[in-house]
């Protein structure tokens, strides 16, 4: 084989070994179920002190994030664990929405489906 080759092979190589080391999507490209399966508040502000806008039913499943405080970094949630990307969303508060509902949890409802 040829040096140039040997080089493009290696790089081929370096590439797809990159992407199969990615564990996740990122936290914003993935839905997600309530944890325990009950029924949770929904709140206009990510605070329990805020006003309550509803109530998300026990199995709601496809709930969409929309962001988190603090932002989520993403190389700790898309190479960590399911135990740590668990320990991300349990030290924020997030804005959600739920069939055409927004509003904010906190991350520990939460869980990647």
């Amino acid at each position: 084989m040829t040096g140039f080759r040997l080089v493009a092979l290696a790089i081929g190589f370096g590439l797809s070994a990159g992407a199969a080391m990615a564990q996740s999507a990122s936290p914003y490209d993935m839905t997600y179920a309530l944890r325990d399966g009950k029924p949770t508040t929904l709140y206009a502000d990510m605070s329990e002190a805020s006003a309550k806008k509803g109530t998300l039913p026990g199995d709601a499943k496809g709930i969409v994030l929309r962001w988190c405080r603090d932002e989520i970094p993403f190389g700790s949630w898309q190479f960590g664990s399911r135990k740590a990307q668990l320990g991300l969303l349990d030290a924020r508060w997030c804005e959600i929405s739920y069939n055409g509902a927004v509003g904010n949890v906190p991350g520990k409802v939460l869980t990647p489906q």
